[in-house]
C-alpha cells in the first residue's frame, strides 16, 4: 500500500491536472460574467442623465419585492456615482446591507456606522442629503474602503413613512476623474422611497411600512384595518384622514417623479390634466378603491394633492378639462 506521502503526491498531481484542464473554461466564464455586470452598470453610449434616470426608475417600478426595490435602487445609483452603499438604520447605528463599486463589495455587510454624528447625523435629522468629506461619514469606513480621489461624498436618507429607514453613501470613486451626479442620486432615492411605500400599501391593502431595521434585509409590514371600516371614535377618524391624505400624496408624487418633462410642459401650457390624464385617472382609481366608500370620501384628498403637487396650488394649470367636482 502506498505511503501517506505518496498518496498526497498522487492526489496533488490529479488535482493539478483537473485544474489545468478547467482553468481556461473557468477563466472565460468569470470574464463573461464580469462583463455582464459591468455592462449592466455602464451607461449606454450617448445616454443622457434623464435617460439613465428613467431607466433606473423603470427598473425600480417593475420590482416585485421590497428587497428587489433596494437592489434596483443601488444599481441605479451606481449609474450616477463611482461607489454606492446602502446602510439599514437600526436605532443608534446603521448596518451595511450592500455595496457597488468597491474593491470588496461584500465587506460592506460587516460594517456599522454611528447615526448620531457627522454626515449621517445631519442627513437623518434634516431628512435631506448631506455632503462633505468622507471622514465626516465614518473614519473606520474610509480606512476599510479607501477615501475617494476627490475626498468628497454624499449621504442620502431613504425616508419611508416619515422615518429614515436607510441611508445611501455615494462618492465618485477612488480613480481620479470620477463623477458624482447629486441631482440624479437625490431624484432616484426619492422615487424609491415613494415606491417602497406604495408597494407596501398596495400589497397590504393600506398597511403601513415599519422601520426596515426590524427585518432583514428590508422592511416588514404591519396589517391595519381596511380604510372602509367604520371609525370607532374621533381619534380613529382623524387617523383615517391622515392615512388618506398621505396615500394621495404618494400617488401624486409618483406621477410627478415619473413624468417630470410632461409636468413642466403642462405647467407652461396650462394643460396638465390633458397631458397626464391616463396616469392621473389610474391613480385616482387606486385611491378611490381604498377611500371612496370611507368616512373621508368627501375630503377628496387626491384632487387636493393633484392641485398642490402638480400645479403648485394653481388650479388653472390643470387646464379646462380638469374635473373639479
Amino acid at each position: 500500500m502506498p505511503r501517506p506521502t505518496e498518496i498526497q503526491n498522487i492526489i496533488e498531481e490529479a488535482v493539478a491536472e483537473v485544474l489545468d484542464a478547467a482553468l481556461p473554461r473557468l477563466r472565460s466564464e468569470i470574464v463573461r460574467r464580469a462583463v455582464e455586470v459591468v455592462e449592466s452598470l455602464a451607461p449606454a453610449p450617448g445616454a443622457s442623465p434623464s435617460d439613465l434616470l428613467n431607466a433606473a426608475a423603470a427598473s425600480i417600478y417593475e420590482s416585485g419585492s421590497q428587497a428587489e426595490i433596494l437592489r434596483r435602487l443601488l444599481e441605479g445609483e451606481a449609474r450616477f456615482a463611482g461607489r454606492v452603499a446602502l446602510f439599514v438604520v437600526k436605532g443608534s447605528t446603521i448596518s451595511g446591507w450592500q455595496g457597488i463599486g468597491f474593491e470588496d463589495n461584500d465587506a460592506i455587510k460587516n460594517l456599522s456606522v454611528n447615526t448620531g454624528s457627522g454626515l449621517v447625523g445631519k442627513a437623518i435629522q434634516a431628512r435631506h442629503p448631506a455632503g462633505g468629506s468622507p471622514q465626516e461619514f465614518d473614519a473606520g469606513f474610509i480606512q476599510s474602503m479607501k477615501s475617494p480621489a476627490d475626498d468628497q461624498c454624499m449621504v442620502l436618507p431613504l425616508v419611508v413613512k416619515d422615518k429614515v429607514a436607510a441611508v445611501i453613501y455615494a462618492d465618485a470613486g477612488t480613480v481620479p476623474g470620477g463623477t458624482m451626479d447629486a441631482s440624479g442620486l437625490q431624484a432616484l432615492t426619492r422615487f424609491a422611497a415613494i415606491w417602497l411605500e406604495l408597494a407596501a400599501l398596495r400589497k397590504a391593502g393600506g398597511s403601513a411600512m415599519e422601520d426596515v431595521s426590524q427585518a432583514q434585509p428590508v422592511a416588514s409590514m404591519a396589517a391595519s384595518a381596511p380604510a372602509s371600516a367604520p371609525a370607532a371614535s374621533g381619534s380613529d377618524e382623524d387617523e383615517l384622514h391622515k392615512k388618506a391624505r398621505r396615500f394621495a400624496k404618494l400617488l401624486v408624487e409618483e406621477i410627478k417623479l415619473y413624468n417630470q418633462p410632461r409636468v413642466e410642459e403642462g405647467r407652461q401650457h396650462k394643460d396638465l390634466y390633458d397631458r397626464l390624464k391616463v396616469d392621473i385617472e389610474k391613480s385616482r382609481s387606486t385611491y378611490d378603491k381604498r377611500y371612496a366608500e370611507s368616512a373621508v370620501a368627501s375630503s377628496d384628498y387626491f384632487t387636493q394633492e393633484l392641485i398642490r403637487i402638480l400645479a403648485d396650488n394653481d388650479v388653472s394649470l390643470m387646464g379646462a378639462g380638469f374635473p373639479r367636482s
